[in-house]
């Protein structure tokens, strides 16, 4: 029994996705819109450096020239010109340095509480195919790498931006002849930026891609740690696969390094090429008395802030395309299908619940359920048994919405559940699972993820309306003994013991139990039966069970085989029938003989 998690190797692999960057940008922009301010006061701070860094060049040209005239009033004056500017430049860059981390931080801050308020949302279905690791990954790497990018990034494309401009301006103000030395190259560095885009992309996608899987697997190993070290087969296929993957991820972050590697080195000549030639040249029009060398040394300054800014630019380019891939990631999770919200309120519910020739599957052309339809009346008690796979549990994940019915419908109170709003319809159904998963804190925290404002009391209340008082003050601290992450530190009989006081506290009109008992010893399960004899009355109860006594305290049984209802009764009545309740139950109740 269980609720349906599958997980298929492979499923959760993406296709790249055709998303346009301009629709990217557009996303992105709405998330920056609330630090629109910061970002122009960023803009503000970086332009004004712009015009620092173009100054202090400028001012050593005068230094220079004033030394070789042996002018020492202007070379006092311009240094100190030149220490304020540096001085200037210092401290904006400090501060911007500052608002950058600021806004860079918050901006992932709310971008992963986007993701987190989704991954709440979504439908289960979203779970069954995509591996966790590739939601965690989502949440961590792609977070990380789109948001160091969004706001350094931007601000450094427009300062640099400005920066290459302004150093072009003014290199043809001090000489246009120099200026041609510079400006011929920009056609060389233009086509090393193309050749480059043109892999750059693909590569960051497939890295992104490629660590997800890691993760993936990661996790799968620690979700199955038992398994894994019990079989020592399965801790080696585990091994294997993972080596595969670790390589796999080794080799596409080798081939987006020497995409990357392969650009760097040869704008590096270029720029060493653009230097060597402005010296020559420059050397050549001091000699003929058309510069001074002041000009030509403030000119091999601006010809760094000419070069720089377009290699950080075509550097750049390998970053967005790693954050690109990454926001395509991010808004792919982001505009995954939420769970559908009705509008209608239930109010004073009497728990009758209708299932209408209802098909479903997990897969497609798959059907669990064949046409299913049953009638619970309010109050009534009825189990559900049949053969492993036959759609029990699915009629109960149907019932709480987690999964939509191909055809057919479910009603409650005589509503459509898919008209009903989600926090509605469960907030008046108490669920108790064979493994319930229990959350980080305490057993008193998990209680109360049903009903937060409850107080103490009212859950020792529920406890003893349970008779498990005497059990849950056994525990080392009683209420407040600390849970481990999913409830490692406890049997699975101690989970089931909470997870029913879980579902009592809120009073649903509706209980669903899916092989509740099933880890519980016949002493803790005799005394759950009494109370629960008296706690059923009034509400309508569906139980999942395989064991007798649980499905005594049903009113009728419903037997289901191959996603159909084949056989409804009472105990006694399907026992006489002789069908596939009969059988069950010899096969599970009754003492076997083995005959030697």
């Amino acid at each position: 029994m269980g609720f349906h998690y599958r997980r298929f190797l492979g499923a959760g692999e993406e296709k790249p996705k055709k998303m346009s960057e301009k629709e990217i940008v557009k996303r992105l922009m709405a998330i920056l819109y609330p630090y629109r301010y910061y970002l122009l006061l960023l803009l503000t701070l970086a332009l004004i450096r712009v015009v620092t860094s173009l100054l202090m060049p400028y001012l050593v040209k005068f230094m220079v020239d004033a030394i070789l005239k042996v002018d020492f009033q202007s070379l006092t004056r311009f240094s100190l010109y030149f220490l304020a500017v540096a001085a200037t430049n210092w401290l904006i860059g400090m501060g911007r340095v500052y608002l950058t981390s600021w806004v860079g931080h918050r901006v992932m801050y709310d971008i992963r509480n986007l993701m987190f308020s989704q991954l709440q949302k979504l439908r289960l279905s979203y779970f069954s195919k995509e591996p966790v690791g590739n939601v965690v990954s989502r949440l961590t790497n792609d977070v990380d790498s789109l948001g160091n990018i969004i706001t350094t990034g931007t601000i450094d494309i427009v300062s640099d931006i400005v920066t290459f401009t302004g150093a072009m301006m003014v290199m043809f103000t001090l000489s246009p002849k120099l200026s041609l030395v510079a400006f011929s190259l920009i056609p060389l560095i233009a086509l090393i930026s193309y050749l480059f885009a043109l892999r750059a992309r693909q590569a960051y996608r497939l890295t992104r891609k490629k660590i997800a899987e890691v993760t993936s697997r990661i996790e799968q190993d620690i979700a199955g740690a038992a398994v894994v070290q019990t079989f020592a087969y399965r801790k080696k296929l585990n091994i294997s696969e993972f080596e595969r993957l670790n390589r796999e991820n080794l080799q596409v972050n080798l081939e987006a390094t020497k995409t990357l590697a392969s650009m760097s080195p040869a704008l590096n000549f270029v720029r060493a090429l653009g230097y060597a030639l402005l010296l020559w040249f420059g050397g050549l029009l001091v000699k003929n008395g058309e510069v001074t060398v002041g000009t030509l040394v403030a000119f091999y300054g601006y010809m760094d802030m000419f070069f720089k800014p377009l290699m950080m630019l075509t550097m750049f380019y390998g970053a967005i395309q790693s954050a690109l891939a990454a926001a395509e990631r991010i808004f792919e999770f982001l505009s995954e299908e939420r769970e559908g919200e009705g509008t209608v309120e239930l109010s004073d519910v009497r728990g009758e619940i209708v299932y209408e020739n209802v098909v479903f599957g997990y897969e497609p052309g798959s059907p669990v359920l064949k046409g299913v339809s049953l009638s619970i009346k309010p109050g009534e008690v009825v189990a559900i048994v049949g053969p492993t796979g036959a759609g029990k549990t699915t009629l109960i994940n149907l019932l709480l919405r987690f999964y939509e019915p191909w055809s057919g419908r479910i009603l409650v109170d005589g509503v459509d559940i898919k008209k009903v709003k989600l926090s509605s319809l469960r907030r008046h159904i108490g669920l108790v699972l064979q493994e319930p998963y229990l959350f980080s804190g305490t057993v008193l925290d998990n209680i109360r993820i049903a009903k937060p404002n409850a107080s103490t009391e009212e859950v020792r209340r529920v406890i003893e309306m349970l008779g498990l008082k005497e059990i849950m003050d056994s525990l080392p601290e009683g209420l407040n003994t600390p849970i481990l992450e999913g409830g490692k530190n406890l049997s699975v009989g101690q989970r089931q013991l909470i997870s029913f006081v879980r579902a009592m506290l809120i009073q649903p009109k509706i209980l669903v139990m899916d092989e509740a008992m099933s880890s519980l010893d016949p002493f803790t399960e005799a005394r759950l039966q009494r109370a629960l004899r008296k706690l059923v009355e009034g509400r309508t109860c569906i139980i999942i069970a395989h064991r007798l006594s649980t499905v005594k305290l049903a009113n009728r049984i419903i037997v289901l085989d191959g996603g159909r209802i084949v056989e409804k009764g009472s105990h006694e009545e399907l026992l006489k029938k002789g069908g596939l309740y009969a059988r069950l139950y010899k096969l599970h109740f009754l003492p076997t003989t083995i005959s030697s």
